[in-house]
């Protein structure tokens, strides 16, 4: 479901903005970018700026976070209650 969701994301976006997601992917910066492609720094700006907004994100971290496998949140079990240990020493002490 989440396949799905980023393809439909990845296939809104140009070309260009495919070559400037790799670089922002890199870490890099607009400048960067710019200076990469042979485009203003503003031209990058806007396909950034572009970017964001079709894959709905406010920052390149959460862009980063949707294209980058293992950047995901993975859920996370369960905290332990305090039960839980008790019953756990409680096992502990049995075997002793």
């Amino acid at each position: 479901m989440e396949q799905d969701r980023k393809r439909k994301r990845s296939s809104r976006a140009t070309p260009r903005e495919r070559e400037v997601l790799q670089l922002v992917l890199l870490g890099c910066t607009n400048k960067d970018i710019a200076q990469r492609l042979g485009i203003s720094d503003y031209t990058a700006r806007d396909h950034v700026s572009s970017l964001l907004k079709k894959n709905e994100v406010k920052n390149r971290a959460q862009l980063m976070a949707l294209h980058v496998p293992g950047l995901r949140k993975k859920k996370t079990p369960a905290p332990l209650h305090l039960t839980d240990c008790i019953a756990e020493r409680g096992a502990h002490n049995k075997t002793d």
